[in-house]
């Protein structure tokens, strides 16, 4: 009678595939049935740290915990919805001590908690390490719910969409671009101010060439045309660069053209580092910029459309632990006394900082005279007459005239000349 019990129960067990239902834990059981859409404040933390902590105020998300910046707007969403699309997972493990194992413990782990209105809690996992997988489609992960202690392998790209592969950082959350032009827009002027010293203009402008007729042999079988009809030439517009800085003016060589437009084109779009409290310019140096770089833009081709502006401060660098610039501060003018304190890297402010010397023409090669130019002498002793080292053939290799006769003594002779040349010489006269 028992053993029929057990079967009973074992086969009311099993789903409609034959596979045995596993009964969730309370905290997986909470996490399913939360709607997620409604979340309005994500916490993710690791170990120690401080959390990371997402906020959505007035429609946008912020990173409350980086002083309100603007949050990375993707970010936000794809957490929720990852975490949204987690609806089942494979139980690995049921006791605390098996978390170390699968990176869910409270030191390795990285905790995510979600709450609605009124900071109400919707639901909290911790996302371990990532699982093997023999579907190349599917990314598997170890997590827990709740405060469980079982733990589960459950397919999620959460791991990847919240950011949690480094270190859980601010900055990693952060609208990294600050500003960003229209498509139809193109800068057509940049100004580089620096104190003290002449400012850089490089300006964008355009001229109607003809078009260059290629050589080729099927040219004389273009059709004729009838006698007093002209053809008129074939033309295009290109680009080019004019540089100044004081009295000085030049049109950028061609093989500088492209350092002169990856320049301009430097204010199509700004992306940072980090950002940091929105103190006073004068606290970072941006009150008088080391570096001031003023772009002013309008609509491609439309010379008479209105003329906007924009223009980047570089403030103080930030020093790493020798003592080396890494970091310098950035705004945007405009953002008041107190506005949005921006840092970009060493390598971002150094491809701004150029001079009017950086698009002059490369300085030509010296050409080297045609006697410079001559084989160099082989080693070995000088022919009769001529100096160690000057031109000629060497003198294993000289061909000797057959006229010379006795002309030519023994002391013309080169010692062991003729055992190297594999001949003995003859006596003169034959």
């Amino acid at each position: 009678m028992l053993f029929v019990i057990l079967v009973a129960v074992y086969v009311a067990s099993k789903g409609s595939w034959g596979e045995v239902q596993e009964e969730k834990s309370r905290g997986f059981n909470k996490f399913q049935e939360a709607d997620f859409a409604a979340t309005t404040r994500i916490q993710i933390g690791k170990g120690k740290a401080d959390p990371v902590v997402l906020e959505k105020k007035d429609g946008q998300w912020v990173v409350s915990t980086a002083y309100g910046y603007k949050a990375d707007p993707k970010v936000a969403d794809d957490i929720i919805k990852s975490v949204s699309g987690i609806i089942d997972g494979e139980e690995v493990a049921e006791l605390k001590s098996s978390h170390k194992n699968f990176e869910v413990d409270d030191i390795r782990g990285s905790a995510l908690s979600f709450f609605g209105g009124g900071g109400v809690e919707l639901g909290s996992l911790v996302v371990g390490k990532t699982a093997q997988s023999r579907d190349l489609n599917k990314t598997l992960i170890f997590a827990r719910f709740g405060a469980d202690d079982e733990t589960y392998k459950i397919s999620s790209k959460l791991r990847s969409d919240a950011k949690l592969w480094s270190k859980i950082e601010n900055k990693n959350y952060i609208e990294k671009e600050i500003f960003k032009l229209e498509s139809e827009d193109e800068i057509f002027e940049l100004r580089l101010s620096r104190p003290g010293q002449d400012d850089l203009l490089v300006e964008r402008k355009s001229e109607v060439v003809p078009v260059e007729e290629e050589d080729s042999e099927g040219a004389g079988k273009e059709e004729k045309k009838d006698e007093g009809e002209k053809k008129e030439p074939e033309t295009k517009t290109v680009e080019y660069f004019v540089t100044t800085s004081g009295s000085k003016t030049q049109r950028v060589d061609a093989d500088k053209e492209w350092s002169a437009k990856s320049l301009i084109d430097k204010g199509r779009s700004l992306r940072i580092e980090d950002v940091a409290d929105p103190k006073e310019l004068l606290a970072y140096g941006l009150d008088k910029p080391q570096l001031k770089a003023s772009c002013k833009y309008r609509v491609k081709g439309k010379a008479d459309s209105p003329v906007k502006e924009v223009s980047v401060l570089f403030g103080n660098a930030i020093k790493d632990e020798k003592g080396e610039d890494k970091e310098f501060y950035l705004t945007l003018a405009g953002e008041g006394k107190a506005g949005r304190i921006y840092t970009v890297s060493k390598w971002a402010y150094e491809g701004w900082d150029k001079k009017f010397e950086d698009f002059l023409p490369e300085p030509e090669e010296e050409k080297k005279p045609d006697d410079e130019a001559a084989a160099p002498a082989l080693p070995g002793p000088s022919l009769p007459g001529k100096k160690p080292g000057e031109g000629g053939a060497a003198p294993a290799e000289e061909k000797k005239d057959s006229s010379a006769g006795a002309e030519g003594g023994a002391d013309d002779k080169l010692p062991g000349a003729g055992a190297e040349d594999g001949e003995q010489s003859k006596p003169a006269g034959g």
